[in-house]
């Protein structure tokens, strides 16, 4: 099971894979009722995929990942909806105190950070204590908590996340957990997250603002 570990205390699993460089192949010969011609021929014809945007045959190639990264982080990761998502849910689950801290925080900033989330903590212990029902008392909770979710998504939707996640415009936080994904396509997939990188990929397009 391959595992990356991203922001302090994040991680993309891999849980399952079905299909690979073979799947798309096979997906995209069956148009012209052909066969495998060997490997050159079938880099030619990823490539040739790639290049002019057939993506269907890349639809048959599919992964799930276990992720967890703070909740800002997943809020972005939300919006790419061709996909299927199920998520910890806090209604009914007891919050960890697992939060991410940015690297390039000044330290009394860091000072600052740290104590208005153990102050939110605090606040959500005392609410649980108190009988409050988890799912209103996790609303006092930062977005800097971290939370889990299982990640099922085809390798199109997948380039098309990595395209736009990858782009100098997307915050620097979701920014590395695609980087990771990117290095989990290549050690499952070689030949088409090469011809990706190499005709599809474009770092030079930023994707457009999130907003809050």
């Amino acid at each position: 099971m391959k595992e990356k570990r991203v922001l302090n205390h994040g991680r993309i699993r891999l849980v399952e894979q079905m299909g690979g460089d073979g799947a798309v192949v096979r997906a995209a010969r069956r148009c012209w009722r052909s066969v495998s011609k060997g490997d050159a021929s079938d880099h030619r014809l990823l490539v040739h995929l790639l290049k002019h945007n057939h993506g269907t045959p890349f639809e048959h190639a599919v992964f799930t990942f276990d992720i967890k990264c703070p909740l800002f982080v997943a809020r972005q990761w939300f919006r790419h909806r061709v996909a299927s998502y199920n998520e910890v849910s806090l209604r009914y689950c007891v919050a960890e105190k697992e939060y991410y801290v940015p690297d390039d925080l000044e330290p009394e900033g860091r000072i600052t950070y740290d104590r208005t989330i153990r102050q939110a903590f605090e606040v959500y212990d005392r609410f649980l204590a108190e009988g409050v029902r988890k799912e209103i008392a996790r609303a006092v909770l930062p977005l800097a908590l971290y939370t889990e979710f299982y990640w099922t998504i085809n390798v199109r939707s997948l380039m098309n996340f990595l395209h736009l996640r990858l782009a100098p415009g997307a915050q620097h936080e979701i920014r590395v957990y695609a980087q990771a994904l990117l290095e989990i396509l290549e050690e499952t997939m070689p030949v088409t997250a090469k011809c990706f990188q190499e005709n599809a990929l474009n770092p030079q397009v930023p994707s457009r603002e999130d907003g809050p």
